[in-house]
């Protein structure tokens, strides 16, 4: 009885092991040229592709005449601009990432 207690032990940290949740990245920068719902569309659908990316999101500037906000998920912790300039392939020729970092991980 106690081999059995011991082994069904071993497996419920294994199990516990394969259910642990990834850990998560959050980037953010800026992308010029987006102007519009559809413009928002293309840059999150693009860049979604992106290896380990979760979420995409495309903000409002900060503050009037700014530049778009980008705000990246992802459980890749080595995302780079140019990864993302990449990741557009056209469409890098409406929208210029301005930039992207690593913010923290969540």
């Amino acid at each position: 009885m106690k081999h059995i207690l011991t082994l069904a032990a071993i497996l419920m940290a294994l199990i516990s092991c394969d259910a642990a949740e990834p850990a998560t990245f959050l980037y953010q920068g800026e992308v010029a040229g987006v102007m519009c719902s559809a413009c928002s569309s293309h840059v999150e659908a693009a860049l979604a592709k992106m290896k380990g990316v979760r979420t995409v999101k495309v903000l409002p500037a900060a503050r009037e005449g700014g530049v778009p906000r980008l705000e990246i998920t992802a459980t890749n912790a080595a995302l780079t601009k140019e990864d993302a300039v990449k990741a557009l392939g056209e469409y890098a020729r409406t929208y210029d990432i301005r930039s992207l970092a690593l913010v923290r991980q969540k």
